[in-house]
């Protein structure tokens, strides 16, 4: 397994790109399974006034990440807004970045669908209204409005009651949309243990509809959103679905992703 010498991060924004290499940085990078946008912070140490001036709001910011050899997109969104503040000699410049664009102001008003609707020709229509790429289609079932539908509000809760009717989460990940059953699809599993990264034991959990666990490994771009993780550890061996959870960097200090995870 790779160790903390070789550790990656590279913060690209607005044709300009900070290396942990060169730069002192500190990043958090959540994300989970619902149409609210994420606010990921990323810290860079001592840019120059003009670099600092060139960050805009409504950039698009990416952050790949991992190890020397093993690299992979873990944010992909927008400044939100940029904030430096004096710490002793330091000067230390806070990006906010939201992993979709607001979309509290793509709404309809009273659009009406006829008796026998599909979920799926609401959902296809909403996400249209969005305007962010699909990466991901798939309806645990396609439930029919036998009497009709009406949609009117925003077009995030819409999608997300439409999606929820069909026993279906819906979410953004990386400025995508995603409709899709957490515990299906074509993802590439990853099996973490203690030779891949995972750290300490895991911590099972059980609520009224899910069971699974909380985990912790070293930083892995693979660990996101709906991602497969085949798990092995003392008290558990078996296969377990990403909900949520969070990616922490920084040089000398936290390298790590957390993860709520499902059993099928």
């Amino acid at each position: 397994m790779a160790n903390n010498f070789g550790r990656v991060v590279e913060v690209m924004v607005n044709n300009m790109s900070f290396s942990m290499d060169k730069y002192g940085m500190e990043g958090t990078i959540p994300f989970d399974n619902d149409l609210l946008p994420n606010e990921s912070q990323i810290k860079l140490w001592n840019l120059s006034k003009d670099t600092i001036s060139r960050i805009k709001r409504n950039d698009t910011l990416m952050v790949n990440a991992g190890y020397r050899g093993d690299v992979g997109v873990i944010l992909h969104g927008f400044v939100a807004k940029v904030l430096t503040k004096q710490e002793g000699v330091d000067a230390v410049t806070s990006i906010y970045v939201l992993d979709s664009q607001d979309l509290s102001s793509r709404k309809v008003e009273d659009i009406a669908y006829s008796e026998g609707t599909l979920a799926s020709y609401i959902l296809k229509q909403m996400a249209a209204q969005l305007g962010l790429p699909i990466a991901q289609f798939e309806l645990n079932q396609d439930y029919r409005y036998e009497e009709g539908y009406s949609a009117s509000g925003e077009v995030t809760d819409i999608i997300s009651k439409v999606a929820k009717d069909c026993g279906t989460s819906a979410f953004i990940n990386k400025g995508k949309l995603y409709i899709r059953n957490l515990r299906r699809g074509a993802d590439d599993v990853f099996a973490l243990s203690s030779t891949t990264g995972l750290i300490g034991s895991p911590e099972y959990f059980e609520e009224e509809k899910f069971k699974g666990y909380r985990v912790k490994s070293q930083l892995q771009y693979r660990i996101t959103t709906a991602s497969v993780v085949d798990l092995k550890c003392k008290d558990f061996e078996g296969r377990i679905h990403v909900r949520s959870g969070t990616h922490t960097f920084s040089r000398t200090g936290d390298f790590m992703t957390e993860a709520e995870a499902i059993l099928p």
